[in-house]
């Protein structure tokens, strides 16, 4: 075996994939704006994301002209990146696509909110722990009842979780150990500080109690010290007030601490589990009380793909004898499998992320159909997505025909992502069936569906018996029976029960509206 025969394999695999791959890697750096960005989102909505952003540059890569070198391509597709606005808008649509931060900052918010009861296998840890800063609890349940001290606890307690994973040596924890070790020293400065000021402010009640022969639980008669005029009672105001606002600034630095904290457990969560009802469940082992989470998008997404594809491979193994695919066969059947379900994927995540996130997608405070965003959300997948998509089958399905002319023939073919668009974002209004029942609504919608993907293959029928289309050859010298059984039969059911069966849960899942976007916490705004 010589070198040689070492080299031209590699040289080969290299030729072949090298280009696309620096064209990834380039974009993939280009997709992290935020330090950490992974820890933002859960996995699998971050690869969706990250392949959303990365697909449309390939896309172009592979419509290059092959007149053109490797090398030339990749350095026109890097300033690609220098086009004003539109390279920097299509990011942060596919990060906001991905939950990038919205869903660390959505499980933050969901913490702060969410009941907190101390692990009992952590507590004496915790006691260990504060009584080396001369904190002593006696009572862990008495101590929650109070606004500071209570606070103090579920701070001591994420902290203490956090310092384990770091002795884990968790990947999150060791990429951001500035971050951590920032969050660590406030800590450490803030426990003196709650120990001072707890006991400043208990010395100056007590000494107020006993000067004004008060009884210690008697809190009413305490604030009635204020309304004497005396100058001893406006001294035991004024300490009284002093000791207030210690309490008050204390409890803010707390906030601004346990936000930072929260955040930090979340992205920690999202980084070391795949999907968020794990991270919920690793974040309940702290002692958080999460509501299960809610049916999210991703699992939707992943039923829609499984069933399509299996819906597409079942016809094409079913119709074989009486379907033959025009051009070149074996390209035809691949889109067949991987367009028909990126029909439904995109679309679907479309119209869900625009109906979660901006009001023109709902129905309007008159109870309205959003008509202009119904009739538009399918634009978006067409010729952003699907145009170039279409295309590049186009070129590899029918090498032998004129590339212009079977590319302009086949537009019409973009009413399938157009239309599911609009009956998707028909249907999961709130008010389209809104006083039926939840099986009416459900055959309701499976009726639509179904009919609707039937009338799009009649008015593809009808546009290629004026313009012929190469792919809409497959139907020619189909008699009419065999026809309705492996076409329109077909078609309608895979419209039904996609309607019946996902688009109540599509409904379900785009009606919960979180926090759009609130700002990123600083790491350090507690001080000492």
């Amino acid at each position: 075996m010589t070198l040689d025969n070492v080299v031209d394999p590699l040289n080969a695999i290299f030729e072949s994939f090298g280009g696309p791959l620096l064209v990834v890697l380039f974009y993939w750096f280009r997709f992290h704006t935020l330090k950490g960005t992974r820890s933002f989102t859960t996995k699998p909505l971050f690869v969706f994301g990250v392949a959303v952003f990365i697909t449309p540059f390939l896309v172009i890569y592979a419509l290059l002209p092959d007149k053109l070198s490797p090398l030339a391509a990749i350095w026109l597709l890097t300033f690609v990146w220098l086009i004003p606005v539109a390279p920097k808008a299509w990011r942060k649509f596919c990060q906001e696509l991905a939950g990038i931060p919205v869903s660390a900052l959505a499980l933050r918010d969901a913490l702060a909110a969410s009941p907190f009861q101390v692990n009992p296998d952590d507590m004496p840890s915790l006691q260990r722990k504060l009584s080396r800063v001369g904190y002593q609890i006696d009572d862990f349940r008495a101590v929650q009842s109070t606004a500071i001290q209570s606070r103090f606890l579920k701070i001591s307690a994420l902290m203490l979780h956090i310092e384990r994973w770091a002795a884990d040596h968790e990947a999150f924890v060791e990429r951001n150990s500035d971050l951590y070790a920032e969050l660590l020293a406030v800590h450490d400065s803030l426990c003196f500080r709650t120990v001072r000021v707890l006991k400043s402010c208990a010395e100056i009640y007590g000494a107020i109690m006993e000067d004004s022969q008060v009884e210690p639980d008697d809190w009413q008669a305490l604030d009635q010290l204020s309304t004497r005029h005396s100058a001893v009672s406006q001294l035991q105001l004024a300490a009284q007030t002093a000791a207030g606002c210690m309490l008050e600034d204390l409890r803010k630095d707390m906030d601004a601490l346990l936000n930072n904290l929260l955040l930090f457990a979340a992205r920690a969560a999202f980084a070391g589990e795949w999907s968020l009802a794990g991270s919920r469940r690793r974040l309940g082992a702290i002692g958080f009380t999460l509501e299960p989470s809610p049916p999210g998008i991703a699992k939707f997404v992943a039923v829609v793909a499984g069933f399509a594809f299996v819906w597409c491979l079942a016809w094409l193994i079913g119709s074989g004898k009486v379907v033959h695919t025009p051009g070149e066969e074996y390209v035809g059947m691949l889109r067949t499998l991987v367009v028909t379900p990126l029909y439904l994927i995109v679309n679907f995540w479309l119209v869900y992320y625009f109906k979660r996130h901006y009001a023109f997608a709902n129905d309007t405070i008159f109870g309205q159909l959003p008509v202009r965003f119904i009739l538009t959300i399918g634009l978006w997948s067409a010729l952003l997505f699907f145009l170039p998509l279409q295309a590049l089958f186009d070129f590899y399905q029918f090498p032998q025909k004129s590339y212009l002319d079977v590319f302009l023939h086949e537009l019409p073919l973009l009413i399938f992502p157009w239309g599911i668009a609009a009956m998707a974002a028909l249907l999961v209004q709130d008010s389209t069936w809104s006083r039926r029942s939840r099986i009416t609504r459900r055959m309701r919608d499976g009726l639509v569906f179904g009919g609707g993907m039937t009338t799009m293959l009649w008015v593809l029928m009808a546009i290629h018996q004026v313009s012929p289309m190469p792919v809409m050859a497959v139907v020619d010298n189909v008699p009419a029976w065999p026809f309705l059984w492996s076409f329109v039969v077909p078609t309608f059911a895979f419209g039904f029960v996609i309607g019946f069966g996902l688009i109540a849960w599509l409904r379900e899942a785009a009606a919960r509206c979180p926090v759009r976007s609130p700002d990123l916490a600083r790491p350090v705004l507690a001080s000492a």
